[in-house]
């Protein structure tokens, strides 16, 4: 169950997928787009809402963001409306698939499979996987038979916000790719200066935050600094930010690629608007991670909870920025220490473990 609204849902549902290959050889996996269970064209008008209201409308996307965390009645009003809505409309397909188990990646889809668990037209386990690090309350339903978080920072944060919540810590959702990896040879498939300090500025599938000002604070750094910047699937964006002219060995400017993983080993230093996957990769391939100006709402939480963790150093403005990056370039020692933090908080569950307690439910 996930949802095609930027690539985080997506991507933690294919690590899954990858990790269920290994522990159910030849299971029959089906994807479910909660979006597109609301009928055509749906999935297409709610990302562009979501896309307005974090670039053009931040403020009233983290009053309700926000509003959930203070407000019990808001919260239950609006998972009761949320998933009575998404609830009926997912109870065919899923019918129709017949699962021995479901997995859910999107909050709208848990709140649609809470609702039909509360009405008894929901027999089979069902797990959630927060892929954002923090948990907000909409994510938590008490009724799904487990819920996995990206660490012990979240595990609290999850208690608190929904006690009785059966919530543990499990593995990251991310795909094998992203893993600690030769860096040189990862330089030379991707034809980047062996010796060089790069920095790498992720902006999501949707390519959202204020990426151009991430560019220039980067830059502003030292000349001998060469940035990459991923734009995702923002054409106009990638456009944009190549038109400054730059050249190659300074600059490169990217649209969606494949190549994430080798991008993320290359990096000496990844930065990230908090809102999506680009955090988990990050601390999965054992990654400095500068959350940089992060998007409103679970952007600035995901980044408060990771700067918490030691997982991240936040940065507020350019400036920040450009002295977040110069203090590691200065500093290899602190450099290190980032990265053998995210390793750490990396190691230990696999997602093998995760899907085993699940296998316990149906007794496979």
């Amino acid at each position: 169950m996930s949802a095609d609204i930027g690539e985080g849902h997506n991507a933690a549902g294919r690590a899954l997928q990858e990790a269920i290959a290994r522990v159910w050889p030849g299971c029959r996996v089906g994807w479910l787009d909660a979006l597109a269970a609301l009928g055509p064209g749906f999935g297409g008008l709610a990302r562009g809402f979501y896309v307005t209201q974090v670039q053009r409308t931040p403020r009233m996307y983290e009053f309700f963001f926000s509003a959930m965390w203070r407000n019990g009645w808001y919260l239950e009003s609006t998972r009761q409306g949320m998933g009575q809505w998404f609830g009926r409309r997912m109870h065919a397909p899923i019918r129709a698939f017949d699962p021995d188990l479901i997995i859910s990646t999107y909050p709208l889809g848990s709140a649609g499979l809470s609702w039909l668990r509360r009405h008894r037209q929901l027999s089979v386990p069902a797990g959630a996987w927060v892929p954002a690090f923090c948990p907000h309350p909409s994510w938590l339903y008490r009724n799904l038979d487990i819920t996995y978080v990206m660490h012990r920072c979240a595990l609290q944060v999850a208690v608190k916000a929904e006690p009785g919540l059966r919530v543990v810590v499990g593995a990251l959702p991310v795909r094998d790719a992203f893993a600690p990896a030769d860096q040189a040879a990862a330089r030379a498939r991707l034809g980047v200066d062996a010796g060089g300090f790069v920095a790498v500025v992720c902006a999501g599938s949707l390519g959202l935050g204020r990426v151009g000002d991430a560019l220039s604070a980067v830059l502003a750094v030292s000349p001998a600094v060469q940035v990459v910047v991923v734009c995702g699937r923002n054409e106009a964006l990638r456009q944009e930010l190549a038109g400054r002219g730059e050249p190659p060995a300074r600059l490169r400017v990217l649209g969606w690629t494949e190549d994430m993983p080798d991008w993320m080993t290359a990096a000496d230093v990844v930065i990230g608007n908090a809102g999506g996957a680009t955090g988990l990769e990050a601390v999965a391939c054992g990654r400095p991670l500068v959350l940089f100006d992060p998007i409103a709402g679970h952007g600035r939480a995901n980044a408060q909870l990771m700067a918490s963790a030691g997982l991240a150093v936040p940065a507020r403005s350019p400036a920040e920025l450009t002295a977040a990056v110069r203090r590691m370039i200065r500093n290899p020692a602190a450099r290190a220490g980032h990265a053998a933090a995210a390793l750490a908080a990396a190691a230990g569950r696999r997602r093998e473990d995760d899907l085993a307690e699940l296998a316990a439910m149906i007794g496979r």
